[in-house]
């Protein structure tokens, strides 16, 4: 059923392109070495569902062509199988021509004729680098941890240790990446590639490169979701005053997260599924302890969907303040304000409602409770 629903989808594209006429404008053709024949799908992704425009069968030299679609710019792949296939980024003037071997698309494949695909190749290098030293980092962690039978105490030492090695690869392949994006900030692919970068600590990027996409690409979706976005993030950024949450309590009763203004608040985003969340959670509780007689308070708003799942949770963690969700997961209308891409997220708010700090957790949270508190 899945596959035929697949098909018919791409039959229609099909069948409003032109009919099976081939496009005199775009093309799309290659060779891929060790084939057999085989029939090869474009598809375009984008949605919930990669969706077939064009297929075509290889010839037993491995040449191949594309004859029936006309993209508009977007994200595709040309897919052997849902594990074997090769990224693009396609335009309607491309003139594409793609080399590789069958049996390893994704590693083996290059392309000539557009400039887009060529710039996502470079992004794609760049983080795979950064993913092999980090690879090789986290071995030398494990070995290290394996060999001297480390108790939890020593583990974190250990920890502490590796992580200055860690940012620095982070940070270096973070600078690399930005100098490229902001060398093609009217480039499509770059869209992918900044979704590396934290939004909260890199706005300026995100922000410049959003005005460049969108006067280029005014119509696109995906450039319509990129702005708001960024549209979003700007909203909730340090100094900005927090956007105002307003949202059920387990009884029922609405809870407005401007009625707790005249404190410092911290809102927690997390849910009962989130292992990471649960494991924060004592050091979240310790906080409220130690300085909610100080003017501090917490306004927990949880992604669950299960009401009886998430009511044990409080009750299990020894959660004793606010707490509001519309049990609508990743849609909750707090996170979509805060635009909140994992959990657990912490967003500190002052008492006049101001932003003033992200992503606190465990000291880091109590120091920055001590300053501003004082």
């Amino acid at each position: 059923m899945y596959k035929s629903i697949i098909c018919i989808a791409g039959l229609a594209l099909l069948s409003s392109c032109g009919n099976g006429k081939k496009n005199t404008g775009f093309e799309l053709k290659g060779n891929f070495s060790n084939s057999k024949g085989e029939t090869i799908f474009l598809e375009k992704l984008g949605t919930a569902q990669p969706i077939i425009v064009d297929s075509t069968v290889m010839e037993e030299n491995g040449d191949f062509e594309f004859k029936n679609y006309s993209p508009k710019i977007g994200f595709y792949r040309i897919k052997l199988s849902p594990q074997n296939f090769a990224m693009l980024v396609l335009d309607s003037a491309d003139k594409v021509n793609v080399t590789g071997n069958i049996t390893d698309l994704s590693n083996s494949y290059k392309t000539e004729g557009s400039a887009e695909t060529a710039l996502f190749l470079e992004y794609n290098e760049i983080s795979k680098k950064r993913d092999l030293r980090l690879d090789s980092l986290n071995k030398a962690f494990q070995q290290t941890m394996e060999v001297h039978k480390m108790d939890a105490k020593r583990m974190d030492s250990l920890s502490k240790l590796f992580e200055g090695p860690y940012n620095a690869i982070v940070n270096s392949t973070n600078l690399v990446m930005i100098e490229k994006i902001k060398k093609n900030a009217d480039m499509y692919s770059s869209i992918i590639a900044i979704q590396a970068l934290e939004p909260d600590k890199y706005h300026d990027v995100y922000q410049a490169l959003d005005a460049s996409l969108t006067k280029k690409f005014p119509r696109d979706n995906n450039i319509k979701m990129f702005h708001d976005v960024v549209q979003k993030m700007l909203a909730t950024r340090e100094g900005s005053l927090a956007p105002d949450i307003n949202l059920p309590s387990p009884d029922g009763k609405e809870i407005a997260l401007s009625s707790l203004r005249g404190k410092v608040v911290l809102i927690d985003f997390w849910a009962s599924w989130c292992g990471p969340c649960r494991k924060e959670m004592p050091n979240v509780v310790k906080a409220y302890a130690k300085y909610k007689t100080r003017g501090f308070e917490i306004y927990g708003v949880s992604l669950d969907q299960d009401k009886d799942r998430w009511v044990e949770a409080i009750a299990k963690d020894g959660i004793t303040w606010p707490q509001v969700s519309d049990l609508k997961h990743w849609s909750s209308e707090g996170a979509r304000l805060y635009n909140v891409q994992s959990i657990p997220y912490t967003v500190l708010v002052d008492k006049e409602g101001k932003i003033i700090a992200k992503n606190l957790r465990g000291a880091e949270l109590e120091k920055k409770l001590e300053e501003v508190l004082n």
